[in-house]
């Protein structure tokens, strides 16, 4: 089977999917990756085909303008659907359409496996006439489903593909999630998930530091980290594509560097050991001798050690959390984060942070932290993923929405 797996924005879903591709390139799947070379930096030091086809987001978007800048409104919701479908299936990506059919014509997969809001992978599996699976997200669990196919059905016009109407068209042969039914994270009905375990960290090559083991074990471990999202902006084009000096206030106030300041400042409260993984975003509030900052440390691999994580609220930082049976304190920055803290304490995985302030994110940490009926919760959680078909199930899954494609092609 050959499998053509695309990734977009950022290298933290590049890093999500690497199990699959692993997983499939170790059962003799012939797999090729694509996506921006930004994106792919994911996969370095992998023995992972790659091909760097993809335009980068800010390419795109600033050659869709033609130079003119991108303003903000001042009631800006970072959370609001238009938006977010407007990110990841604008006018856009008919470009990425167009760059990334020809590699895939040479390819010649049976099936195009993308990343959860890559959708130029999609179209082209639709060009190509083969099925299409999206490999487990948050933001695509998320997106209003209506808003989600006017825009494909836009971009379709423009690519001369046949329009569709149903709701379900971007998972209409099926779609992969990492946790049980009962624990969705998806905001509106969706088509049943192949549920499946996903491994607890990523590369066989990944270790810890060893100044970890030397933290104090008395203490409670929290982890804590930001949203990776804005590293999609962290670019040449990124800098001529917004006005900067007229972004809103409120957007400043609530971004991922000042969400970052905000749990370091509260976690200098908070009687534990705390590691804080910046992604090598500039911080410059002073922390406690027992808060510690880090750029980057495997957070999977560390979570398995942790007793408390302290989160943006993305599904992979969740979803993580859940496998390694750690509650979760959220703080929601932008797009899927507000529903999955809604979701978080709805399941009883841990807490929603109550304002964007340290006070706020003190107590919210002390409640995960002391919390017997949240563990309990966590616990029960942690035994329904593990009870999970392995990784490996998926192969079966993909093979079977193949051959059940050739008999339907063949009629």
């Amino acid at each position: 089977m050959r499998v053509l797996c695309t990734v977009a924005f950022s290298a933290a879903h590049a890093r999500a999917m690497l199990p699959l591709v692993t997983m499939l390139t170790e059962l003799g799947h012939e797999v090729l990756v694509a996506g921006p070379v930004s994106v792919l930096r994911g996969f370095a030091q992998e023995p992972v085909r790659c091909a760097g086809v993809l335009p980068e987001v800010c390419d795109q978007l600033a050659d869709l303008l033609q130079g003119e800048v991108l303003t903000l409104p001042p009631d800006y919701d970072p959370f609001a659907d238009e938006m977010i479908v407007e990110f990841a299936a604008g006018p856009h990506i008919t470009a990425a359409v167009r760059a990334l059919l020809p590699v895939a014509a040479d390819f010649r997969p049976h099936l195009v496996l993308r990343a959860g809001i890559e959708f130029a992978g999609m179209l082209v599996a639709e060009r190509l006439g083969v099925p299409h699976v999206a490999a487990p997200t948050g933001v695509g669990q998320y997106m209003d489903r209506l808003t989600l196919l006017c825009a494909l059905n836009e971009r379709r016009a423009e690519l001369r593909l046949p329009l569709h109407e149903s709701l379900d068209s971007a998972h209409r042969y099926g779609r992969l999630d990492a946790l049980p039914p009962a624990y969705s994270f998806a905001r509106q009905p969706m088509p049943a998930a192949f549920a499946y375990q996903q491994p607890s960290h990523h590369s066989a090559g990944e270790r810890l530091p060893q100044w970890l083991a030397d933290l104090d074990p008395a203490r409670p471990l929290v982890v804590a980290s930001t949203s990776t999202s804005g590293g999609v902006f962290a670019s040449e084009s990124a800098l001529r594509l917004f006005d900067f000096d007229a972004i809103p206030d409120a957007v400043l106030r609530h971004s991922p560097l000042a969400h970052l300041e905000v749990l370091i400042a509260g976690l200098s409260d908070v009687d534990c050991e705390a590691v804080v993984l910046t992604g090598g975003l500039p911080v410059e509030v002073s922390a406690a001798p027992h808060v510690h900052l880090v750029e980057a440390v495997p957070q999977a691999l560390l979570l398995q050690a942790a007793d408390l994580l302290v989160s943006h609220g993305g599904y992979n930082s969740i979803r993580e959390a859940m496998r390694a049976g750690v509650p979760v304190a959220v703080l929601p920055v932008m797009h899927d984060q507000m529903h999955n803290a809604h979701r978080v304490s709805e399941l009883g995985l841990g807490v929603r942070v109550q304002g964007f302030s340290p006070g706020a994110v003190a107590a919210a940490c002390r409640r995960g932290l002391g919390s017997g009926e949240i563990r309990g919760g966590v616990r029960r959680a942690q035994r329904e993923v593990l009870g999970l078909p392995s990784v490996r199930a998926v192969a079966g899954y993909l093979e079977r929405i193949v051959q059940r494609n050739r008999r339907l092609v063949s009629m």
